[in-house]
């Protein structure tokens, strides 16, 4: 072999090896990466707030096995609380809106006015509150509008014209 020929091939060799490592570098920086195969979640958790023979609210953990939208976890927390009969069967939740101070607005269907004792009233209402605060990280309150508007109170004993925050009062020890 030549010396020529040797130095050419040498050269051609360096320049394939730092085009190589170039490319390397640009893809681990600049290239978009590729999407990685999906490891399946382990779920999430929606926390529902149930009333107790005691008068009491209790949690229940529901574990759902994909990160639901925030229109099925509302859904969720709906269709367990009217397991539990815990609000009416006809009560809707016609939409949900977080706004950035993380009050959490309910649109709810008329039947959330209804003739209640007191001590259904709140706990109903704290059911719902608790569970979508506790369920909604961003949430920090909660407004329940009655057919797109809000109301001073549910049946004539809390004041519910402001949004509520998470109530511990009403918590089983």
């Amino acid at each position: 072999m030549s010396r020529p020929r040797f130095a050419a091939g040498i050269s051609v060799i360096i320049i394939l090896a730092a085009a190589a490592a170039a490319l390397f570098v640009y893809q681990s920086r600049y290239a978009p990466t590729k999407p990685q195969a999906a490891v399946p979640a382990e779920g999430d958790v929606i926390s529902v707030f149930l009333p107790t023979q005691e008068g009491k609210l209790q949690k229940k953990r529901v574990e759902v096995h994909r990160q639901p939208s925030d229109k099925a976890r509302a859904e969720t927390l709906f269709r367990e609380l009217k397991e539990a009969k815990c609000i009416p069967d006809r009560l809707k939740l016609h939409e949900m809106a977080l706004g950035s101070d993380g009050v959490l607005y309910l649109n709810v269907s008329q039947e959330f006015i209804d003739r209640n004792t007191p001590e259904r009233e709140i706990l109903m209402t704290y059911a719902i509150v608790n569970s979508f605060i506790e369920s909604f990280h961003n949430a920090k309150k909660v407004q329940i509008l009655v057919e797109g508007q809000p109301v001073y109170t549910g049946s004539g004993v809390l004041y519910i014209f402001e949004p509520l925050e998470f109530n511990k009062e009403v918590l089983e020890d």
